[in-house]
């Protein structure tokens, strides 16, 4: 399953890069010499996608040479969206040959300059610090207040390296939290090739402890050893679980967290939800841990689960794909009421997956304040929307 997903990658890109060339480039330029330089450029942007997953997955190539190949992907995505945008364009009524002319010539060049700012604008908000997210949430049973702090989607390799993650540490150890939860794809690369990166990982500091649990890029990496790796730096993995969280003594609440559905795909740590709630305090709040959104779907109201923490969206990443994301999960990013005792928060990646772009879906680092609130649960409250 490691190698199927970089193929799987690879064949939907040249699908994209053909549709491009044919539905783009070749409609917009009647010259013969510039429109054989585009057809190269494609050729080239799609073999530097094609050395981005050479160095992902198998191979170490220099920092500053993954940069540039991994922008191939990006210069993809944005080149897509404009023949999208310029199919309805090119089909207007013109009426008279001069105008028609003319109004081509227009499209055409605002079409360039919307692909070069979209690109700028993309690594622009991708290259901002993560944005603190505050969450003021009152939990039905929770005997006292505290704070928490949720990443996700960190994935660790690539241009994701010690210097970033060292960033992220101290700006997350600022925050001075007690308890942190990493939800899934936090590291995206064999443990050999990022080695320094995770002792800068291990620097995270919660008085409550540091918990884990794996997302679906996590199983394309050698799980086993990258599981054994986490436990070794102290952070507990909730392998189909829960813990009793305790404060000053006292419980707190129930922390549960499960394996990825990518398991179910590949029969290998499958999610197990009521495996994961055995043996829980009734009398405290359960918070879940679960990567992908549309675990949802499994947790009932009887299984009084109340917050469900999730991530794997990324926010979309690169606008407009995320209209595209919720074909496949039902919650894009931030807090929603799925049900009357369950809400679920969908944190947007603290890192990126592909070029370091983003676009109206920055980076973020949940902050949560979590307060104790009345048994009954408030139907007047309505779910913020990040």
């Amino acid at each position: 399953m490691k190698n199927l997903f970089p193929l799987l990658a690879l064949i939907v890109f040249l699908i994209m890069h053909l549709g491009i060339y044919f539905l783009l480039f070749k409609r917009m330029i009647k010259t013969r010499f510039p429109l054989l330089l585009l057809k190269y450029f494609l050729v080239f942007n799609f073999l530097g996608i094609l050395c981005y997953f050479w160095g992902r997955y198998y191979l170490n190539i220099p920092l500053s040479l993954y940069f540039l190949v991994s922008l191939s992907i990006g210069v993809a995505f944005i080149l897509f969206v404009v023949m999208l945008i310029y199919q309805p364009l090119s089909l207007i009524p013109y009426f008279s040959k001069k105008r028609r002319g003319f109004f081509r010539n227009i499209v055409n060049i605002g079409s360039g300059i919307f692909a070069g700012g979209y690109l700028g604008w993309g690594m622009i908000e991708g290259g901002l610090k993560p944005k603190i997210e505050v969450i003021e949430l009152p939990l039905s049973k929770l005997p006292t207040s505290f704070s928490a702090v949720q990443i996700s989607d960190l994935h660790i390799g690539g241009l994701i390296e010690k210097n970033a993650v060292r960033e992220i540490v101290k700006q997350t150890n600022a925050l001075e939290t007690d308890v942190i939860f990493l939800t899934g794809d936090i590291i995206d690369a064999k443990i050999s090739q990022v080695s320094e990166a995770l002792e800068e990982l291990s620097n995270l500091k919660a008085p409550l402890g540091i918990y884990f649990i794996a997302g679906n890029h996590e199983y394309f990496h050698n799980i086993g050893e990258l599981l054994g790796t986490i436990k070794s730096m102290g952070i507990k993995i909730l392998e189909n679980q829960n813990i009793l969280l305790e404060k000053n003594g006292e419980p707190l609440i129930n922390l549960a967290g499960v394996y990825d559905l990518f398991g179910k795909r590949i029969g290998v740590l499958e999610p197990n939800l009521q495996e994961a709630l055995e043996n829980r305090q009734e009398t405290l709040p359960t918070i879940l841990l679960a990567h992908q959104p549309k675990f949802i779907f499994e947790v009932k109201e009887k299984n009084q689960v109340d917050l469900v923490l999730s991530g794997h969206t990324h926010g979309g990443q690169i606008f407009p794909f995320r209209f595209l994301v919720t074909l496949d999960q039902p919650y894009l990013a931030g807090l929603y009421q799925h049900n009357a005792k369950t809400q679920i928060y969908v944190n947007r990646g603290t890192g990126f997956w592909g070029p370091p772009m983003r676009i109206l879906a920055r980076a973020e680092i949940t902050y949560f304040k979590f307060l104790p609130a009345q048994e009954k649960f408030d139907e007047s409250f309505n779910a913020k929307k990040v």
